[in-house]
Protein backbone atom coordinates (compact mmCIF):
# COMPACT_ATOMS: atom_id res chain seq x y z
CA UNK A 1 0.00 0.00 0.00
CA UNK A 2 1.30 3.02 -0.90
CA UNK A 3 2.46 6.31 1.42
CA UNK A 4 -1.03 8.17 2.55
CA UNK A 5 -3.33 5.13 1.78
CA UNK A 6 -5.75 4.96 4.58
CA UNK A 7 -5.91 1.54 6.21
CA UNK A 8 -8.37 -1.20 4.63
CA UNK A 9 -10.84 -0.24 1.67
CA UNK A 10 -14.09 1.47 0.69
CA UNK A 11 -17.05 0.29 -0.77
CA UNK A 12 -19.39 2.17 -3.21
CA UNK A 13 -22.72 0.96 -3.54
CA UNK A 14 -24.87 3.89 -3.81
CA UNK A 15 -27.53 3.20 -6.57
CA UNK A 16 -31.01 5.02 -7.48
CA UNK A 17 -33.98 3.30 -6.62
CA UNK A 18 -34.64 0.16 -7.91
CA UNK A 19 -30.92 -0.24 -8.80
CA UNK A 20 -28.51 -2.85 -8.11
CA UNK A 21 -25.67 -1.61 -5.69
CA UNK A 22 -22.79 -1.17 -7.63
CA UNK A 23 -19.73 -2.75 -5.90
CA UNK A 24 -16.39 -1.00 -6.18
CA UNK A 25 -13.80 -0.74 -4.16
CA UNK A 26 -11.55 2.33 -3.72
CA UNK A 27 -8.18 2.69 -2.41
CA UNK A 28 -7.16 6.03 -2.13
CA UNK A 29 -3.55 7.21 -2.87
CA UNK A 30 -4.10 11.30 -2.13
CA UNK A 31 -6.70 13.77 -1.56
CA UNK A 32 -6.93 16.98 -1.39
CA UNK A 33 -8.71 20.35 -2.41
CA UNK A 34 -7.59 20.21 -5.87
CA UNK A 35 -6.93 16.31 -6.85
CA UNK A 36 -8.04 13.17 -5.59
CA UNK A 37 -5.68 9.68 -6.56
CA UNK A 38 -7.02 6.88 -6.38
CA UNK A 39 -7.02 2.91 -7.58
CA UNK A 40 -10.37 1.25 -8.33
CA UNK A 41 -11.93 -2.45 -8.71
CA UNK A 42 -14.13 -5.16 -8.02
CA UNK A 43 -13.96 -7.37 -4.87
CA UNK A 44 -14.02 -10.65 -5.98
CA UNK A 45 -16.83 -11.90 -3.27
CA UNK A 46 -19.34 -9.78 -4.25
CA UNK A 47 -21.49 -10.51 -7.84
CA UNK A 48 -21.88 -7.30 -9.73
CA UNK A 49 -24.32 -5.98 -11.83
CA UNK A 50 -24.24 -2.76 -13.50
CA UNK A 51 -26.68 -0.16 -13.72
CA UNK A 52 -28.55 1.50 -16.38
CA UNK A 53 -26.89 4.61 -16.61
CA UNK A 54 -24.63 6.78 -14.17
CA UNK A 55 -23.80 10.60 -14.06
CA UNK A 56 -20.53 11.69 -13.47
CA UNK A 57 -20.11 14.43 -10.63
CA UNK A 58 -16.91 15.46 -11.29
CA UNK A 59 -13.60 15.69 -13.72
CA UNK A 60 -11.58 12.73 -13.82
CA UNK A 61 -8.88 10.54 -15.99
CA UNK A 62 -8.55 7.07 -15.58
CA UNK A 63 -6.34 4.69 -16.86
CA UNK A 64 -7.37 0.99 -16.99
CA UNK A 65 -4.58 -0.64 -15.28
CA UNK A 66 -5.86 -4.21 -16.73
CA UNK A 67 -8.79 -6.11 -17.65
CA UNK A 68 -11.59 -4.08 -19.96
CA UNK A 69 -15.34 -3.07 -19.83
CA UNK A 70 -17.35 -1.53 -22.38
CA UNK A 71 -18.90 2.01 -22.60
CA UNK A 72 -22.01 3.41 -23.93
CA UNK A 73 -22.52 7.31 -24.00
CA UNK A 74 -24.11 9.73 -26.52
CA UNK A 75 -24.99 6.96 -28.76
CA UNK A 76 -21.34 5.92 -29.36
CA UNK A 77 -19.38 2.83 -27.77
CA UNK A 78 -15.76 1.64 -27.03
CA UNK A 79 -14.04 -1.40 -25.76
CA UNK A 80 -12.14 -0.15 -22.28
CA UNK A 81 -8.82 -1.88 -22.14
CA UNK A 82 -5.38 -1.16 -20.76
CA UNK A 83 -5.02 0.77 -24.13
CA UNK A 84 -7.43 3.84 -23.16
CA UNK A 85 -8.01 6.27 -20.70
CA UNK A 86 -11.79 7.34 -19.51
CA UNK A 87 -12.66 10.33 -19.19
CA UNK A 88 -15.86 12.68 -17.17
CA UNK A 89 -17.16 15.87 -16.32
CA UNK A 90 -19.61 16.70 -14.15
CA UNK A 91 -22.89 15.94 -15.54
CA UNK A 92 -21.70 13.35 -18.10
CA UNK A 93 -24.05 10.25 -18.47
CA UNK A 94 -23.01 6.86 -19.12
CA UNK A 95 -23.20 3.15 -19.02
CA UNK A 96 -20.46 0.98 -18.15
CA UNK A 97 -21.42 -2.84 -19.09
CA UNK A 98 -18.86 -6.14 -18.47
CA UNK A 99 -19.58 -9.49 -19.82
CA UNK A 100 -18.55 -11.16 -16.15
CA UNK A 101 -20.58 -11.43 -13.07
CA UNK A 102 -17.10 -10.71 -11.24
CA UNK A 103 -15.58 -8.17 -13.63
CA UNK A 104 -11.79 -8.22 -13.09
CA UNK A 105 -10.72 -4.51 -14.54
CA UNK A 106 -8.90 -2.27 -12.59
CA UNK A 107 -8.58 1.50 -12.83
CA UNK A 108 -6.49 4.62 -11.82
CA UNK A 109 -8.22 7.58 -11.41
CA UNK A 110 -7.12 11.29 -10.86
CA UNK A 111 -10.33 13.68 -10.22
CA UNK A 112 -9.73 16.90 -10.79
CA UNK A 113 -11.65 20.08 -8.94
CA UNK A 114 -13.40 22.41 -10.40
CA UNK A 115 -10.46 25.62 -9.43
CA UNK A 116 -8.39 23.16 -11.38
CA UNK A 117 -10.11 22.51 -14.28
CA UNK A 118 -10.46 26.77 -14.40
CA UNK A 119 -6.61 26.73 -14.40
CA UNK A 120 -6.14 24.59 -17.34
CA UNK A 121 -9.15 26.89 -19.01
CA UNK A 122 -7.26 29.56 -18.69
CA UNK A 123 -3.65 28.46 -19.54
CA UNK A 124 -5.54 27.12 -23.08
CA UNK A 125 -7.67 30.41 -23.15
CA UNK A 126 -10.80 28.36 -23.80
CA UNK A 127 -12.94 25.78 -21.72
CA UNK A 128 -11.76 22.34 -21.23
CA UNK A 129 -13.64 19.18 -21.69
CA UNK A 130 -12.99 15.98 -22.94
CA UNK A 131 -14.09 15.37 -26.90
CA UNK A 132 -14.99 12.06 -26.05
CA UNK A 133 -15.16 9.70 -23.34
CA UNK A 134 -12.72 7.36 -24.04
CA UNK A 135 -9.08 8.57 -25.30
CA UNK A 136 -5.80 5.99 -26.07
CA UNK A 137 -2.88 5.91 -24.24
CA UNK A 138 0.36 7.13 -25.48
CA UNK A 139 3.68 7.39 -23.97
CA UNK A 140 3.32 11.10 -22.75
CA UNK A 141 0.16 9.73 -21.03
CA UNK A 142 2.04 6.75 -19.21
CA UNK A 143 4.51 8.91 -18.24
CA UNK A 144 2.24 11.35 -16.29
CA UNK A 145 0.34 7.95 -15.18
CA UNK A 146 3.70 6.97 -13.60
CA UNK A 147 4.63 10.49 -12.01
CA UNK A 148 1.66 10.74 -10.44
CA UNK A 149 2.13 7.41 -8.86
CA UNK A 150 5.76 7.84 -7.63
CA UNK A 151 5.15 11.42 -6.16
CA UNK A 152 2.29 9.85 -4.43
CA UNK A 153 4.69 6.90 -2.92
CA UNK A 154 7.29 9.03 -2.46
CA UNK A 155 5.11 11.31 -0.32
CA UNK A 156 5.42 14.29 -2.74
CA UNK A 157 1.72 14.56 -3.58
CA UNK A 158 0.94 16.91 -1.66
CA UNK A 159 2.86 19.57 -3.85
CA UNK A 160 3.30 17.47 -7.29
CA UNK A 161 -0.55 16.25 -7.84
CA UNK A 162 -2.08 19.32 -8.74
CA UNK A 163 0.84 20.41 -11.00
CA UNK A 164 0.18 16.96 -12.39
CA UNK A 165 -3.47 16.74 -13.01
CA UNK A 166 -2.88 20.15 -15.41
CA UNK A 167 -0.04 18.79 -17.18
CA UNK A 168 -2.25 15.42 -17.86
CA UNK A 169 -5.23 18.03 -18.63
CA UNK A 170 -3.44 19.41 -21.15
CA UNK A 171 -1.71 16.89 -22.91
CA UNK A 172 -5.09 15.16 -23.53
CA UNK A 173 -5.83 18.35 -25.08
CA UNK A 174 -3.66 19.02 -27.17
CA UNK A 175 -3.27 15.16 -28.15
CA UNK A 176 -6.88 15.03 -29.29
CA UNK A 177 -6.42 15.10 -32.91
CA UNK A 178 -3.14 13.45 -33.03
CA UNK A 179 -3.62 10.42 -34.92
CA UNK A 180 -3.30 7.06 -32.84
CA UNK A 181 -0.78 4.49 -33.57
CA UNK A 182 2.09 5.26 -32.03
CA UNK A 183 4.44 2.31 -30.39
CA UNK A 184 4.13 2.60 -26.30
CA UNK A 185 6.80 1.91 -24.63
CA UNK A 186 7.20 -1.27 -22.24
CA UNK A 187 6.79 -0.87 -18.37
CA UNK A 188 10.18 -1.25 -17.85
CA UNK A 189 11.35 0.95 -20.32
CA UNK A 190 8.74 3.82 -19.60
CA UNK A 191 10.38 3.49 -16.10
CA UNK A 192 14.23 3.90 -17.58
CA UNK A 193 13.46 6.29 -19.59
CA UNK A 194 11.30 8.03 -17.09
CA UNK A 195 13.67 8.36 -14.66
CA UNK A 196 16.48 10.27 -17.17
CA UNK A 197 14.30 13.08 -17.93
CA UNK A 198 13.54 13.44 -14.46
CA UNK A 199 17.68 14.01 -13.73
CA UNK A 200 17.77 15.87 -16.70
CA UNK A 201 14.88 18.41 -15.58
CA UNK A 202 15.83 17.97 -12.40
CA UNK A 203 19.56 19.52 -13.75
CA UNK A 204 18.10 21.88 -15.67
CA UNK A 205 16.35 23.38 -12.78
CA UNK A 206 19.62 23.66 -10.62
CA UNK A 207 22.00 24.29 -13.33
CA UNK A 208 20.07 26.72 -15.63
CA UNK A 209 22.39 29.51 -15.67
CA UNK A 210 24.93 27.56 -17.50
CA UNK A 211 25.26 26.52 -20.97
CA UNK A 212 24.06 22.89 -21.81
CA UNK A 213 24.33 21.19 -24.84
CA UNK A 214 22.10 18.36 -26.22
CA UNK A 215 25.24 15.70 -26.55
CA UNK A 216 26.36 16.00 -23.32
CA UNK A 217 23.29 15.53 -22.06
CA UNK A 218 22.60 13.18 -23.46
CA UNK A 219 25.73 11.12 -22.90
CA UNK A 220 25.42 12.27 -19.20
CA UNK A 221 22.10 10.09 -19.07
CA UNK A 222 23.70 6.88 -21.27
CA UNK A 223 21.58 7.91 -24.33
CA UNK A 224 22.49 8.56 -28.00
CA UNK A 225 21.52 12.82 -28.35
CA UNK A 226 19.07 11.98 -31.36
CA UNK A 227 17.36 9.13 -29.30
CA UNK A 228 17.36 11.45 -26.03
CA UNK A 229 16.08 14.27 -27.80
CA UNK A 230 13.16 11.91 -28.64
CA UNK A 231 12.29 10.62 -26.06
CA UNK A 232 12.51 13.63 -23.95
CA UNK A 233 9.81 15.12 -26.20
CA UNK A 234 7.77 12.18 -26.39
CA UNK A 235 7.54 12.14 -22.73
CA UNK A 236 7.34 16.09 -21.61
CA UNK A 237 5.78 17.51 -24.81
CA UNK A 238 8.33 19.80 -25.35
CA UNK A 239 12.17 19.18 -26.64
CA UNK A 240 15.15 19.42 -23.97
CA UNK A 241 15.84 22.82 -25.45
CA UNK A 242 12.39 24.39 -25.24
CA UNK A 243 11.81 23.13 -21.71
CA UNK A 244 15.33 24.90 -20.48
CA UNK A 245 14.06 27.76 -22.13
CA UNK A 246 10.63 27.54 -20.27
CA UNK A 247 12.75 26.85 -17.02
CA UNK A 248 15.20 30.00 -17.40
CA UNK A 249 12.46 32.42 -18.14
CA UNK A 250 10.62 31.44 -14.91
CA UNK A 251 13.18 32.11 -12.98
CA UNK A 252 14.16 35.90 -14.90
CA UNK A 253 10.14 36.39 -13.91
CA UNK A 254 11.37 35.36 -10.13
CA UNK A 255 14.22 37.92 -10.66
CA UNK A 256 12.44 40.61 -12.35
CA UNK A 257 10.07 40.70 -9.82
CA UNK A 258 12.20 40.59 -6.56
CA UNK A 259 13.43 43.96 -8.50
CA UNK A 260 16.62 43.03 -10.39
CA UNK A 261 17.35 44.83 -13.72
CA UNK A 262 16.56 43.00 -17.20
CA UNK A 263 20.03 43.09 -18.44
CA UNK A 264 21.34 41.45 -14.58
CA UNK A 265 18.57 39.19 -14.82
CA UNK A 266 19.36 38.06 -18.94
CA UNK A 267 22.96 36.83 -17.62
CA UNK A 268 22.47 35.21 -14.68
CA UNK A 269 19.59 33.08 -16.12
CA UNK A 270 21.48 31.85 -19.27
CA UNK A 271 20.39 34.16 -21.69
CA UNK A 272 23.74 35.36 -23.71
CA UNK A 273 21.72 37.64 -26.08
CA UNK A 274 19.53 40.45 -24.72
CA UNK A 275 17.82 41.50 -27.73
CA UNK A 276 16.73 36.99 -27.56
CA UNK A 277 15.52 37.00 -24.16
CA UNK A 278 13.67 39.92 -24.43
CA UNK A 279 11.64 38.58 -27.63
CA UNK A 280 11.92 34.82 -25.74
CA UNK A 281 10.23 36.61 -22.67
CA UNK A 282 7.31 38.53 -24.35
CA UNK A 283 6.50 35.47 -26.21
CA UNK A 284 5.69 33.90 -22.76
CA UNK A 285 4.73 36.64 -20.85
CA UNK A 286 3.08 38.82 -23.52
CA UNK A 287 4.96 41.61 -22.15
CA UNK A 288 8.36 42.83 -22.09
CA UNK A 289 10.71 42.20 -19.33
CA UNK A 290 11.04 45.90 -18.17
CA UNK A 291 7.28 46.49 -17.82
CA UNK A 292 6.67 42.88 -16.40
CA UNK A 293 8.98 44.02 -13.72
CA UNK A 294 6.62 47.05 -13.24
CA UNK A 295 3.55 45.19 -13.04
Amino acid sequence: MMRGSPAGLTYNEAAPPGEPRVMIRGQTFHRDALTSLARFDHPQDRPHQDPSEEVAARYSVSFIESGLFHLHAGGRHWRMDASTLFLTYPGFAYRCRHDDRMPMDVSLSIECSEPLVEEVRSALGRRWRPRAACAPLTNRLAYLRHRLLETAEGGEAPLAAGALAGELMMALDSEADAAPGGRLFGPGQLVWYARRVEAVKERFAQQYSVPHTLAATAREVGMSPFHFSRVFRELTGVPPHRYLTKVRLARAAQRLKSGDGVTETCLATGFNNLSHFIRAFHRAYGVSPSRYART
